[in-house]
């Protein structure tokens, strides 16, 4: 690594660390609500006068705070907000097509939208909702702007997770809980493991394209929470008191995605995981696995119904069949 960031160093403390890797570049993130750790990671990246930032997400008039927030910052920045719903195969296919066709490029994209439901819920196309919208939405997101990572010097792909993958044993074959009962426990942490073990398959056959999953840390306050009952919450915060864990700001969480989108040390560890600004090893066995990146990506082919294969990073044609 090439800085010593730990778990008190603030999103804009990284992009003033790297600030070569922001000015004229092009981000992509999904969810970045007010009060929340995506909008911490927007405006921080704003200061670093990037070219453009694209924000995603499913009610575009909820963003438009944020990005007059960034425009404030700097007049120059290009904005563009998109309305796609993660959850939604349909939706996520027209606004990727729409982004396709209205960018050049793009350098990063940020994975940070993510949803818990307190029931069994599932989507217009049957999928449990937490796995839709943390996992599949951004799965065929990813895959369909390609051309326009591919368009970049140095694409990344950041996969925010959390330490909840260590909820799950990584039993992708009952993602819709058909065979086991439901909690928003147990779903979210398949959700975050499959955002650990995208990131693996992106980082061994992405062809250059880099690819990591991030634990921003302990954050409450943001919007994600806003769907658990106040009791619940509560005892959230006293299980991670009881691990000794810190409570994160915002500034704080955003950190380590930025790390992860901006380091160039880290062209050398491909497909890692970062916690507290740094690498760190995965914490459970589900994680660890090797075979579970091969058999998520076949899952989540056939949850969105269409195949995806990659190509040289020379080449700008959609990978895809």
């Amino acid at each position: 690594m090439s800085h010593t960031f730990g778990d008190s160093t603030t999103a804009d403390e990284v992009v003033s660390a790297f600030s070569a890797q922001v000015k004229g570049r092009v981000f992509l993130i999904t969810g970045p609500s007010p009060k929340g750790i995506g909008e911490a990671t927007a405006l921080s990246l704003a200061r670093g006068h990037p070219s453009t930032l694209i924000l995603v997400g499913r009610n575009p008039a909820k963003y438009e705070p944020v990005a007059a927030a960034i425009r404030a910052i700097d007049a120059n920045v290009s904005v563009k907000i998109y309305g796609i719903d993660l959850a939604s195969l349909s939706s996520v296919r027209e606004g990727a097509r729409k982004i396709v066709t209205e960018n050049e490029r793009i350098d990063v994209v940020i994975n940070n939208a993510g949803a818990v439901t307190t029931t069994l819920e599932k989507t217009v196309d049957g999928i449990e909702f937490g796995f839709a919208a943390c996992h599949v939405g951004h799965f065929l997101l990813t895959n369909l702007l390609l051309p326009l990572l591919r368009k970049s010097e140095a694409p990344r792909v950041v996969n925010l997770t959390s330490n909840a993958d260590i909820w799950s044993s990584g039993d992708y074959d009952d993602y819709n809980f058909d065979n086991a009962p439901y909690s928003y426990g147990a779903s979210y942490g398949l959700a975050k493991l499959a955002n650990i073990h995208f990131a693996q398959y992106l980082a061994k056959h992405g062809n250059g394209l880099l690819s990591f999953s991030v634990h921003p840390g302990t954050v409450f306050g943001t919007s994600f929470l806003d769907v658990l009952p106040e009791p619940e919450i509560a005892q959230l915060k006293t299980v991670v008191q009881s691990m000794g864990a810190r409570e994160k700001t915002h500034a704080e969480g955003a950190a380590t995605t930025l790390v992860a989108a901006l380091d160039p040390a880290l062209k050398d560890h491909k497909g890692a995981y970062l916690a507290d600004c740094q690498v760190k090893p995965l914490e459970s066995e589900a994680a660890k696995r090797e075979d579970l990146p091969e058999k998520l990506w076949r899952l989540s082919e056939t949850l969105v119904k269409e195949s995806f294969t990659f190509v040289p990073k020379t080449c700008c044609d959609r990978a895809g069949g």
